[in-house]
């Protein structure tokens, strides 16, 4: 890429998108945001994004990046009525070793995930050129490099308009069509790897019961991979709601009927979620997702790269939702593309692309990970590091559930603070070594009530 910084383009306004057209208004004259999507004049759903009906987190990390990049978001979300939730203070949580303690150790915003769309739409469009219901066909070359794209009207035919630009960012997630682009310009496909453990959420909103108050704020109902595959969340949102999402590994999906989705929350490891939901009011109807594969295409393995052109968020790396860690890895490579354009600009997209996959490993380790606890999942096979591994994972688990401090130290992973190496340090390694047996059910310490037996 030139020194030259006059115009640059984002395909795709997703969140993603979003921030990295946020950090590229620091660096370029001028922004184009190309959405295929139409946006919607408030916070509500829109079909670009068809997982935002499920339930979305969005970690410690990435909520700090969110708040630099547009500050006072936080508080504007609050204001908009989102949670903020103890964690695990305010949780009732049921691990893989049984009940954890609520100790309070950080927190997090629960909100939609239109409600952080919108929010930062509304911050951000006034500075951008948008473009939406367009869609991007292909790329611009310069021998092998990137000047541009052709873009045209979504739904229409025809080879398109030149819209040149010193810098091109793919941020269309995991329906990227940049290994054909980059083919085009004569680049070999990009080496791929997937770990899929077959998984669907069904989701459904219940409006929160007047004068509710169970001891708890969220429920979280994780399997015992694998021996259940079966995991639960109820959170609060904006608006006085519960999101319900149900999810199952091994094709085990919750049904999308009355009936067979309360059955299905009533055959969790615990029948908590399904007494709270059975008598409360749905909101909407039960919608279903499935494209939840851990997806990681290798372009830092490419020789070269070309300059003009970088890719961003779920068009690299996907990861399985059930893991909340997606967002927050799309703010770590928008952080990591600000440093980048502020660096030196002789060879830039290069070094990102191979920046972006770093950012995203300890995601990868922690999805994948876990994942390959499932005997149905698919894809690349464990290796033997995985499983000795996810055993002493297992055993971190245990003990974050009755230590603080390890309890600390498993957070800090999850929320991207510190990647995962971290939890064989000396002092995580001494208490995880103290503390790994799995508790039983229903220490008094968790509810001021007696907690409902496992199944």
């Amino acid at each position: 890429m030139t020194d030259s910084r006059e115009h640059a383009i984002v395909v795709g306004g997703s969140l993603a998108g979003l921030l990295t057209a946020r950090v590229l208004t620091s660096h370029f004259d001028q922004v184009t945001l190309i959405e295929r999507d139409r946006y919607p004049d408030s916070a509500d759903f829109r079909a670009g994004i068809p997982q935002s009906r499920h339930l979305h987190a969005l970690w410690t990390k990435g909520l700090e990046i969110i708040e630099d990049l547009f500050p006072g978001i936080e508080a504007e979300l609050a204001a908009a009525g989102a949670p903020e939730l103890g964690i695990p203070r305010d949780f009732l949580w049921l691990t893989s070793a049984g009940w954890r303690r609520r100790f309070d150790i950080t927190k997090m915003l629960t909100f939609s995930r239109p409600l952080l769309d919108w929010t930062i739409r509304k911050r951000l469009l006034s500075e951008l050129t948008v473009l939406t219901h367009h869609e991007v066909i292909g790329l611009l070359p310069d021998g092998k490099d990137v000047t541009g794209v052709l873009v045209r009207e979504a739904g229409t035919r025809g080879p398109g308009e030149p819209l040149a630009a010193n810098l091109v960012v793919d941020a269309t997630g995991r329906t990227s069509k940049a290994p054909d682009w980059l083919a085009e310009l004569g680049y070999p496909a990009p080496k791929e790897t997937a770990v899929d453990p077959l998984l669907g959420y069904t989701s459904r909103y219940y409006a929160i019961p007047e004068g509710y108050d169970p001891g708890w704020r969220a429920l979280y109902l994780q399997a015992d991979a694998p021996a259940t595959r079966r995991t639960g969340g109820l959170f609060p949102q904006e608006g006085g709601r519960w999101i319900c999402s149900l999810s199952g590994a091994g094709r085990d999906y919750a049904p999308t009927d009355e009936q067979g989705f309360l059955d299905y929350a009533k055959g969790l490891r615990s029948p908590v979620l399904y007494d709270a939901i059975r008598t409360a009011e749905p909101l909407t109807p039960i919608t279903s997702f499935r494209r939840t594969a851990n997806h990681r295409r290798h372009y830092e393995r490419f020789r070269t790269w070309p300059d003009g052109f970088v890719i961003v968020g779920d068009a690299v790396c996907a990861f399985n939702p059930i893991y909340g860690q997606g967002m927050s890895v799309a703010a770590l490579q928008a952080v990591l593309l600000d440093e980048s354009l502020a660096g030196d600009p002789h060879g830039m997209t290069r070094r990102f692309q191979r920046g972006a996959k770093r950012r995203g490993s300890g995601a990868w380790l922690v999805a994948t990970g876990e994942d390959f606890r499932y005997a149905e999942t698919t894809g690349s096979k464990i290796k033997p590091y995985n499983r000795i591994i996810n055993r002493y994972v297992a055993r971190v688990v245990a003990a974050a559930n009755v230590d603080e401090q390890a309890c600390a130290a498993l957070l800090d992973v999850l929320a991207l603070k510190a990647g995962p190496t971290s939890l064989f340090n000396p002092s995580v390694l001494r208490r995880v070594l103290l503390n790994h047996a799995p508790q039983p059910p229903g220490p008094a310490d968790l509810l001021p009530t007696p907690l409902p037996s496992l199944r």
